[in-house]
């Protein structure tokens, strides 16, 4: 034994060769006087490797080289079931440091260790597998062109989500840190064998062992954003709320600490990150362009100057918890410090009531809203919100396309597109045109329109479209009507008014405004799907507003 832990010593700081888990003689087979190395591949995995097992003929030779070419073959399968297991996507990172790599090297040691079988407790036994033990230090310092070992560097960069075409030193730097971790492995493997105390050979692992706990992520937060931002999943969102979310981890990034590991980010740390959300002003990074987000929330605090909304603050406090939502399913953290976490509450929102029918005349009336400037989107907007309950953002964003025909109903689709996206699951739907809208000769409007067009193209313009016709129309309706409580979101509360007076089942005025219903049911569950659009029309006719001029 002396002399194996005199070559481990030899080969403990060696230049990184060639990784992987060693063979087992379990591999290991003899049929007809010939050799041969096979290997099931895990059920999870069989797909992407092809086939459910491995296996390769090593011929009619000693059993000793018999077992060293078998080694040879496991490492070479070990890391072909480490790269199918690492996540197909890549994802760039920039100043990939020594650090990062190191914690990887960590993570596969404790791995490694924790995976360990138990030692026999025949001598005879465990003498053999020091040897083998020892076998394998020697095999791990050979050649460092050996394509086995970048397999594993390749797949333990890949499981981190390292974009390895950024940097090609990654995989060479990378293979140096397994193959200490594999050496510090056989290394204790042999102390195990000879019933030894367990010791650290090489520094870098001083803290790893198989009883301690997964080594801490060195993710850092502002890396764990940038790997947030990048996923596929948010690739089609919207230039408006990519800036939104840009600003809010901006100022999360500042109060938390950009270098921060993600693993170190407590409860505490949050809930001290929504208490100074609570106190900053709002635009507190434009009026206090110079001064630090901490500094400007005890100036804010000191003033007594208003702070932001707690619809804001909540905002910020739900980007954090989302970020380490994904995170801990991407297993990138082993915790959500954020869960639960919650926001100021909300101030009583002053009701925003129906419209009257004397308002909706007032309002049809009024020069910005009535057919004496055409028939354009100002003219359409209030009327099909009355008669659909639709959102302003989804009435301005369709489409002619959205136009369409079911079962001999002409119907307005309303669903997710290039121009908005839709508040929740239940808003995509598809609504009955009501007969009102057909007489003021809706169709004839959408059918003078290219189908990929917008369904109201007078309104195109300005770069923020929604939010630049919205202030309009909100300018336009308070020149005509001057209650604060009356808005646009209004024909939503009148359509809901007038399909309550007409006695509509609620689910079917769920599934004509989109609306949420009680008890996680589906809208129009019970009318079944065949003649849903005939249903819905049938209902829809029942919505009238008696004396309104349109």
């Amino acid at each position: 034994m002396r002399k194996i832990k005199s070559l481990r010593s030899r080969l403990l700081h060696t230049p990184a060769t060639q990784g992987g888990e060693m063979a087992r003689d379990s591999r290991l087979f003899k049929r007809a006087g010939k050799w041969t190395f096979r290997v099931r591949v895990p059920a999870d995995i069989q797909g992407k490797i092809g086939k459910k097992e491995i296996w390769k003929s090593l011929g009619d030779v000693p059993h000793a080289e018999a077992r060293r070419l078998a080694r040879i073959e496991s490492v070479k399968a070990d890391a072909l079931f480490a790269e199918a297991r690492a996540p197909a996507s890549k994802i760039a990172l920039s100043q990939i440091s020594d650090a990062d790599l190191q914690h990887l090297a960590l993570t596969y040691l404790h791995r490694l260790e924790a995976g360990a079988e138990p030692m026999p407790l025949d001598a005879s036994l465990r003498g053999d597998l020091a040897s083998e033990a020892s076998e394998k230090i020697m095999l791990v310092g050979q050649s460092p062109e050996d394509a086995s070992l970048q397999r594993v560097a390749t797949a333990l960069a890949q499981e981190a989500l390292i974009d390895l075409g950024r940097d090609a030193t990654i995989i060479p730097r990378l293979a140096e840190y397994v193959q200490r971790a594999l050496i510090e492995h056989y290394s204790r493997e042999i102390d195990r064998a000879d019933l030894a105390k367990e010791q650290a050979y090489d520094p870098l692992f001083a803290n790893v062992d198989r009883m301690s706990p997964p080594p801490t992520s060195r993710l850092t937060l502002a890396r764990a954003v940038e790997l947030y931002k990048a996923e596929p999943d948010r690739a089609g969102v919207s230039p408006k709320t990519r800036a939104a979310y840009e600003f809010r981890f901006a100022m999360l990034l500042e109060l938390l600490g950009p270098q921060k590991a993600v693993d170190e980010i407590s409860r505490a740390d949050v809930r001290e990150v929504r208490d100074l959300l609570m106190k900053l002003p709002p635009n507190a990074t434009k009026r206090f362009p110079d001064i630090g987000l901490r500094q400007v929330a005890e100036i804010a605090d000191k003033n007594g100057l208003e702070p932001m909304s707690p619809k804001s603050v909540g905002l910020y406090v739900e980007a954090l918890s989302a970020l380490f939502r994904w995170l801990s399913k991407e297993e990138l953290a082993q915790r959500n410090p954020a869960v639960g976490l919650k926001a100021p509450p909300l101030p009583a929102e002053t009701d925003r009531r129906p419209f009257t029918v004397d308002e909706l005349n007032r309002l049809f009336a009024a020069p910005a809203f009535s057919s004496a400037r055409g028939k354009g989107w100002m003219y359409w907007l209030p009327r099909i919100a009355l008669f659909t309950g639709a959102r302003f953002a989804e009435l301005l964003g369709l489409k002619a396309a959205d136009v369409i025909e079911i079962d001999g109903v002409h119907m307005l689709r309303i669903e997710p597109n290039d121009v908005r996206g839709v508040k929740t699951h239940t808003s995509r739907r598809v609504v009955p045109i009501h007969p009102a809208l057909i007489r003021l000769g809706f169709l004839d409007h959408a059918c003078r329109l290219p189908a990929d067009g917008l369904l109201f193209p007078d309104a195109r313009g300005p770069q923020d479209m929604v939010t630049a016709r919205n202030k309009k129309m909100g300018a336009g309706l308070r020149k005509v009507i001057a209650d604060p409580d009356v808005v646009f979101h209004s024909f939503r509360h009148t359509f809901k008014d007038a399909a309550l007076r007409a006695d509509l089942p609620r689910d079917v005025i769920a599934a004509l405004g989109g609306w949420d219903v009680p008890g996680g049911r589906v809208a129009m569950d019970g009318y079944g799907r065949a003649k849903f659009a005939s249903k819905l029309a049938s209902e829809m006719e029942k919505i009238q507003f008696e004396g309104v001029l349109l």
